[in-house]
């Protein structure tokens, strides 16, 4: 390890995944270096990706990597409503999670974040935005460590170190490389580019977006009745509505941040679009719909929608409407690990988003893997990087994973289902259970990331490590 201890870690990906990472190796005094093919403009754009935050990853950000509060609580909201309509428009319950006064941390109850926000304030914690909030990208004089518009295309193991090539023609040397590039990643495609290692198409095809809410507009008026008539005019609230038999679907918004509204709309489909349409990650290859698209599709989808429904989605811009398929991978056997390089996230294990953990399970990698890293950057042996990518790559975390990733596509199908049993149970859930059980169900799948989270502790102590949650370095032996 001597030789080769002073190389950075690589990082593909400039995600929750791939920023956590980085942080969990900042924290311990890693050298790391991430690339992300989106040029820095479009790095943190803000397509309405709405995110439900689970207890182990707010613990990560707030109690392990001890991020500031103010950064936090711009990117997370807590959920304090969720009302819940059918199809047609009746009302099924309205949940009142404020009421239950339920805490993840000392100060942070179970919320949902914009993604974009939380990229920020990851960047921001890091040391990647100058005093005018720009990010920091590609700038020598800054010594920085982020690179946006170069891309990650091929590595190679050797002993001591991997060797990756970039798409800008040159290559880099790192201790080893983490994939944080999404669903489509070119390592993965890489690592297994001998096997067949397809998308699996989960049925569904989801709109989704974000909404402006003007003062004085139709949508401010339906919005404004919907709070008073239920009573939730002292807080945040979300709307779900499930399909009826008839008008199946599901739909989902909540408000991201002040007067603004990530909302999404999945209806099954059996037709699977292309599964890469437009080669953006932060659309998860979808397409941004234009004026004249829109219109068109928005037209036949909200016909017959509830009122607050139609005017949440028809009064988003053309370029804030996402259209994409669901899909995660067919085979989920394929190793996690290859040498020195790791996939993460949904480089690793993608899925439906409609248990609502792919983004959870993303930010415990990030700082399962690189806290594993950091531990054996400290260790004499010069396998440890390998072994300690290897424990990531545990059997423990597989099976979990492709259960996490079977009961998103059963959730999928259950949701935009004209089965009327299933149907009927669905409508019936949402009307009956309580708060409680509804936070139970909606955090079910965090079961996984404290499992994984657990097995690193306990295997790095068992090493004579020991991880820190309020001191200058996250590890120390």
């Amino acid at each position: 390890m001597s030789d080769t201890k002073n190389l950075p870690v690589i990082i593909a990906g400039a995600g929750p995944c791939g920023l956590v990472a980085a942080l969990s190796l900042q924290r311990a005094g890693v050298p790391f270096v991430i690339y992300d093919r989106a040029s820095a403009a479009r790095l943190c754009s803000n397509s309405g990706s709405g995110i439900d935050m689970a207890p182990c990853a707010i613990k990560i950000l707030e109690n392990e990597l001890r991020m500031g509060r103010a950064g936090l609580d711009r990117a997370i909201s807590p959920y304090e409503y969720m009302h819940t309509i059918d199809s047609e428009g009746k009302t099924l319950n309205t949940y009142r999670f404020k009421d239950l006064k339920y805490k993840i941390t000392d100060s942070r109850n179970f919320g949902f974040a914009n993604r974009s926000d939380l990229q920020h304030a990851l960047l921001e914690e890091l040391g990647l935005k100058d005093k005018d909030g720009n990010i920091r990208d590609d700038r020598p004089e800054d010594e920085t460590v982020l690179h946006c518009g170069v891309a990650i295309k091929s590595y190679e193991n050797h002993p001591g170190h991997v060797e990756v090539q970039l798409s800008n023609g040159t290559s880099i040397r790192g201790l080893a490389l983490l994939a944080c590039d999404g669903i489509h990643s070119v390592i993965r495609e890489h690592m297994h580019r001998d096997i067949d290692d397809s998308l699996n198409y989960c049925g569904q095809v989801a709109w989704w977006g974000k909404t402006t809410v003007e003062k004085g507009s139709t949508l401010d008026d339906e919005l404004t009745k919907m709070a008073k008539d239920n009573d939730m005019e002292d807080g945040n609230f979300s709307l779900a509505m499930i399909g009826t038999r008839k008008k199946p679907g599901v739909f989902y918004s909540c408000e991201v941040a002040e007067n603004v509204h990530a909302w999404v709309y999945v209806l099954k489909d059996k037709n699977p679009p292309a599964a890469n349409a437009s080669n953006d990650l932060t659309r998860r290859g979808g397409v941004a719909l234009t004026g004249e698209e829109k219109q068109k599709e928005m037209n036949k989808l909200v016909a017959s929608t509830p009122a607050v429904v139609r005017a949440i989605m028809t009064h988003a811009s053309a370029d804030d409407v996402t259209r994409a398929g669901f899909f995660d991978r067919a085979n989920q056997t394929v190793a996690y690990v290859d040498g020195r390089v790791a996939l993460l996230g949904d480089a690793a294990h993608p899925q439906s988003p409609m248990m609502g953990q792919g983004a959870n399970m993303a930010i415990v990698d990030g700082f399962v893997a690189a806290t594993r890293i950091s531990a054996a950057v400290k260790s004499a042996n010069e396998n440890a990087i390998k072994q300690a990518l290897l424990a990531f790559d545990c059997d423990i975390r597989r099976k979990d994973n492709t259960a996490v990733v079977k009961k998103a596509r059963q959730y999928g199908h259950w949701s935009t289902t004209k089965n009327r049993f299933v149907n009927g149970i669905m409508r019936a859930s949402l009307k009956y259970a309580p708060a409680s059980m509804m936070i139970n169900e909606i955090v079910s799948g965090d079961k996984s990331n404290r499992k994984f989270v657990a097995s690193m502790k306990k295997d790095m102590e068992a090493n004579g490590f020991k991880a820190h949650t309020n001191s200058a370095n996250t590890l120390e032996q």
